[in-house]
């Protein structure tokens, strides 16, 4: 049985590789990269790397040939270029004979979300169930990590802003994803057409991770709800690609209608603990 994840250089592959090593053999797990200088560090490990790229079908393929369960994580681009790149990731694992993929979705996908990235989740979603393969989905709630953005300039100012009101949303560490990840590639057979909502222990809205941040700092911070334009415009300012300021503004719109606030069982479920509390995260990484 020899299993493989994608993007394995990346922030959250890179997580998942290291719970997986402390799962099954280093001589068990391949990854696929799209430079295979920047992955030296997993060879030394025992761990095949193998060059692979969503662009490239045959490249693609030839990275999936003799692996039996695959993560695919998705990659950054806008949502036509992710949705092709998904396709082909899908269509390269059957033709090599992959048995089990393993996808990480987001939360409650829909086409039409404000969150525009959803819509690329919910396509892969359905274009993997179509493939007749078994398949586990991870749908992900958004990283409890991101909000790390924002502390430098609380810091300075005393303000924490987002375009957030009073929505709650249910963030989570991408250190938990990637555990409950490395789960279910270590028991694939556990989780056969299995979807999983992996949330934090409860929604939690801006006020409070403002009141995080000054309890471990000591600092008055203020949540200071920002106007979208305003909001768009920050964005803007920091050279964000276009189609990530829409994603990124329209995850605010959805979680004022409610649409991250619902929590999840799931990953207390596969992992046998509750996630890190995100009061607990913002705690340990301001120490």
């Amino acid at each position: 049985m020899k299993t493989l994840i994608t993007g394995a250089t990346g922030q959250l592959g890179s997580l998942v590789v290291t719970h997986l090593l402390n799962r099954i053999p280093a001589n068990d797990i391949a990854v696929s990269v799209r430079t295979p200088s920047k992955a030296d560090d997993l060879a030394t490990k025992g761990i095949d790397v193998r060059h692979g790229d969503f662009d490239d079908l045959a490249l693609m393929t030839a990275a999936f040939k003799d692996i039996d369960t695959a993560l695919i994580i998705s990659g950054e681009a806008d949502n036509a270029t992710r949705i092709a790149q998904h396709r082909t990731a899908v269509d390269a694992a059957k033709a090599a004979g992959v048995k089990h993929l393993v996808y990480t979705s987001i939360i409650a996908p829909k086409a039409d979300a404000d969150f525009t990235y959803s819509a690329i989740h919910l396509d892969t979603e359905n274009y993997i169930k179509q493939s007749g393969l078994r398949y586990t989905i991870l749908r992900n709630s958004f990283y409890a990590d991101l909000l790390m953005a924002g502390v430098p300039h609380a810091l300075e100012t005393g303000d924490f802003g987002a375009p957030a009101g009073d929505a709650k949303i249910t963030y989570i560490p991408r250190n938990d994803l990637a555990e409950a990840a490395a789960v279910v590639l270590a028991t694939p057979e556990n989780h056969i057409n299995a979807t999983y909502d992996l949330t934090g222990t409860k929604g939690v809205t801006h006020s409070e991770i403002a009141s995080y941040i000054a309890a471990v700092t000591g600092k008055k911070i203020q949540f200071v709800d920002l106007p979208r334009d305003v909001h768009i415009g920050i964005l803007q300012s920091i050279s964000l690609p276009d189609h990530l300021v829409v994603a990124l503004s329209g995850l605010y719109v959805g979680a004022k209608k409610g649409d991250y606030e619902t929590v999840s069982n799931d990953f207390k479920t596969l992992v046998g603990r509750p996630p890190q509390t995100v009061e607990n995260f913002v705690s340990e990484a301001l120490k």
